[in-house]
């Protein structure tokens, strides 16, 4: 096996906790095994490090690529009912990546007219923006081949996939300041150490339909605010509104920034592993608090911390990757945004995408924001155990009730 190289602590972390992501489409229409498998070879001799696995030692993790190797494949047939298709989905999307064996694994659940493609891929090597152009290069092989042509995505980018920190450090980034941390140090401690372990995720979905997200996101333009800072408003109350007390209580809201335009030039997927850093803002939320204010309050540190370059700096100083629990946050807000249409072949119609983690940390609460054919979705993932049943509803209930009453409030004083 050959060892690319060692990983730097924003991807060392990563590996330490062993997370990974599950990117999927639904689609209407049948899709061919034996098609998707070929753009998926296209797709990992372009992308080599989806062919690889983590290995670690005394200096820390390290990238290596086993030469001739695939990633595993799995095709899932279903009774071709919805129940029993989503059950063997959800399945699918949960089942977390074993990190010493690989870092990307390909699953298509299908039925005779509709399937579900699936990539999980491991965060130290993506993050959720590239995990969907990744979902799209490989729609794109797969259409490509169904109409005859060559996979556009077949030929390895060069050089391989960067650390963030090897970026930051060669391009031009307001408000960043050079890092004192041993990386070296930081690196082989992680390694060292038993990483903690990881948890199955239950997940909770809500969806608005196509009307209602527009009449959301009309009545935010016109009160020249943003769905992610509403949502993150609306997510923080919900969370406090599930835990007892009349007094305001002090939440914490975590959020994720993509750093890639931030750059100059821009740092491109195809460059960068992970590259996105987090920023925490703590609020005070009183019960029934105006998801807007809250919101407000949420977008307008992370605007000045992200302005100040904060999330760089956490990077390159490396702290929020010192301990092995991350910042103790109450929840985190993740927007990767409207969803570009995926490509498809005639014939193969996709008509929704999902995407969260397939494995979590004690405590997390996390909230996806993403938005696909016009419609508004939001995953609610937690620890198995951390929600009873009837809290995780009424987790997405009221989170739901707080988006659809925005729909109809227009005017604000």
């Amino acid at each position: 096996m050959s060892r690319l190289r060692y990983l730097d602590p924003s991807e060392a972390y990563h590996a330490f906790v062993d997370w990974s992501g599950s990117y999927s489409v639904a689609a209407v229409g049948a899709v061919e095994p034996s098609r998707l498998v070929q753009a998926f070879k296209a797709l990992c001799h372009a992308v080599p490090l989806l062919t690889g696995n983590l290995g670690r030692d005394a200096s820390g993790y390290f990238f290596r690529i086993p030469p001739g190797r695939l990633p595993e494949v799995t095709l899932r047939e279903t009774d071709g009912t919805p129940e029993g298709e989503e059950a063997v989905y959800l399945a699918e999307m949960a089942r977390p990546l074993d990190s010493v064996q690989e870092l990307c694994r390909l699953v298509l659940v299908r039925s005779e007219h509709s399937a579900r493609i699936i990539l999980v891929l491991h965060h130290s090597m993506i993050d959720g923006r590239g995990g969907v152009t990744l979902l799209e290069k490989l729609c794109r092989n797969y259409t490509a081949l169904t109409e005859g042509r060559t996979p556009p995505y077949a030929t390895p980018a060069a050089p391989a996939q960067l650390s963030a920190e090897t970026l930051l450090a060669t391009r031009h980034t307001a408000g960043v300041v050079e890092s004192t941390v041993d990386r070296d140090a930081l690196c082989a401690a992680l390694a060292a150490a038993p990483s903690p372990e990881p948890l199955r995720v239950v997940p909770q979905r809500l969806r608005l339909g196509a009307e209602d997200t527009a009449l959301l996101r009309d009545a935010l333009r016109a009160d020249s605010f943003s769905v992610h800072g509403f949502v993150a408003g609306a997510a923080t109350v919900a969370v406090r509104e599930g835990r007892p007390g009349a007094a305001a209580l002090d939440l914490v809201c975590g959020c994720p920034v993509d750093l890639r335009n931030r750059t100059e030039p821009a740092v491109t997927v195809e460059e960068s592993t992970n590259f996105v850093s987090g920023v925490e803002t703590a609020v005070s939320v009183p019960r029934g608090a105006d998801p807007t204010e809250v919101g407000r309050v949420i977008k307008e540190r992370l605007d000045k911390a992200v302005e100040d370059g904060e999330a760089e700096r956490a990077i390159l100083q490396a702290g929020q990757f010192a301990a092995a629990e991350p910042v103790s946050v109450d929840l985190v807000v993740t927007n990767l945004g409207p969803i570009p249409e995926f490509t498809a072949p005639r014939g193969l119609r996709i008509t929704d995408f999902r995407g969260y983690t397939t494995t979590t940390m004690h405590g997390l609460l996390l909230f996806v924001v993403t938005s696909y054919g016009g419609r508004l979705s939001i995953e609610i993932t937690s620890p198995e155990g951390l929600l009873p049943p009837a809290e995780r509803t009424a987790l997405a209930e009221r989170t739901a009730e707080l988006l659809r009453a925005r729909t109809t409030d227009q005017e604000r004083v």
